[in-house]
């Protein structure tokens, strides 16, 4: 973060995440992945990445409550949103792309902003996504996709949050 902006950032008490930050954002704000998952020719798991989830894109999966509904699912590896990779069975993909769907409904004609957490360097000051619908639409429909060719496939899917 330049010194521009921390001293803006402790004067107001907040912190936005940028567009250009959203590949590669800094701390507290987070991203993360999806992927396919199949069983290979030597019996073991194998795994893709298709769709990387932009800082913009995760805290507006985590901030409307996407990850939580999901997390409903019976996952496997653990729950969405704690770091680590968590699989969708095969069996899931349906209800995983009904919550996606659902998910899509909520980016039309309102402003959202989410808290990602407290600045690292600074506990007082906030750090706040106000969220890019257009590229949050663009993530659920490529996630939407994921799952879809995942189903028809036979596969899993992997993601990380």
């Amino acid at each position: 973060m330049s010194a521009d902006r921390s001293r803006l950032a402790a004067a107001s008490g907040a912190v936005y995440l940028q567009p250009e930050e959203f590949d590669a954002p800094p701390a507290p704000f987070r991203t993360g992945e999806a992927g396919h998952v199949w069983i290979g020719a030597d019996g073991a798991p194998e795994t893709d990445t298709q769709v990387r989830l932009s800082a913009n894109t995760t805290h507006a999966l985590l901030g409307h409550g996407v990850v939580n509904a999901l997390n409903r699912l019976p996952l496997e590896m653990g729950p969405l949103g704690s770091g680590g990779d968590v699989m969708i069975p095969q069996a899931q993909l349906d209800e995983a792309s009904a919550i996606l769907v659902e998910a899509d409904r909520m980016t039309y004609g309102g402003t959202y902003e989410f808290c990602a957490g407290a600045l690292p360097a600074d506990p007082a000051v906030g750090c706040f996504v106000r969220v890019n619908n257009r590229e949050y639409q663009r993530s659920l429909a490529r996630l939407q996709f994921l799952v879809g060719t995942a189903s028809r496939q036979g596969h899993a899917v992997r993601l990380r949050i």
